[in-house]
């Protein structure tokens, strides 16, 4: 029974570990994936005035962060998979020598698996698939923004095709004198004002 309580508080605390490595893993990687693009949100950016040039590098743009996610997911698998092997490793070598690990000669399966948590191997392991799963989530991250802004596209052209930037240009033929007009009402309008404040 002591052995379980020791087990237990050493799993408690692989996990207390492993929610520091998480926040320190963040911080970390952020120079990693700032060098990456990861991080530069002016890959979002759309200049208005060349919304055609926007649409012609909007399908490169997607698909290179639609490579950079199947290429991370490939990295993530791969590093699940050495984690398995890892923990086959630790758990076989648990089930030959458990006095090597504090443990009974009779072992359980809770037991075997309490204690491969808390190998160093199993923790390193375990960290490496984290910074992949990152990696995984922020690529994620980008592919989606690509998609939101292939559909602020599609709306900019139809703001575009409905005159929405246009500058505002007086079509009647009398607008020369439409505008002079306002001046001059403008005009006679501050000088009453003058008058009325003296």
């Amino acid at each position: 029974m002591r052995q379980l309580k020791t087990i237990y508080h050493k799993k408690e605390r692989v996990l207390e570990m492993a929610k520091d490595e998480k926040r320190e893993l963040n911080d970390k990687q952020k120079k990693v994936y700032a060098k990456e693009g990861l991080l530069d949100f002016s890959i979002f950016d759309i200049d208005l005035s060349r919304l055609d040039e926007e649409w012609i590098n909007q399908p490169k743009r997607f698909f290179r962060w639609a490579s950079q996610l199947a290429d991370a997911k490939e990295r993530l698998d791969e590093q699940k998979a050495r984690l398995d092997v890892v923990r086959a490793e630790v758990s076989l070598d648990i089930r030959e020598r458990p006095s090597n690990y504090d443990l009974p000669d009779k072992l359980t399966e809770n037991l075997i698996s309490n204690a491969i948590l808390q190998q160093d191997k199993y923790q390193e392991a375990l960290k490496l698939v984290r910074v992949k799963k990152y990696r995984v989530d922020l690529v994620q991250a980008a592919v989606q923004a690509m998609d939101q802004r292939r559909s602020s596209l599609e709306r900019l052209v139809s703001l575009h095709g409905q005159s929405y930037f246009a500058t505002p240009r007086a079509t009647e033929e009398n607008a020369k004198e439409i505008v002079d007009k306002i001046e001059k009402d403008s005009v006679r309008s501050k000088g009453k004002k003058r008058k009325a404040k003296k």
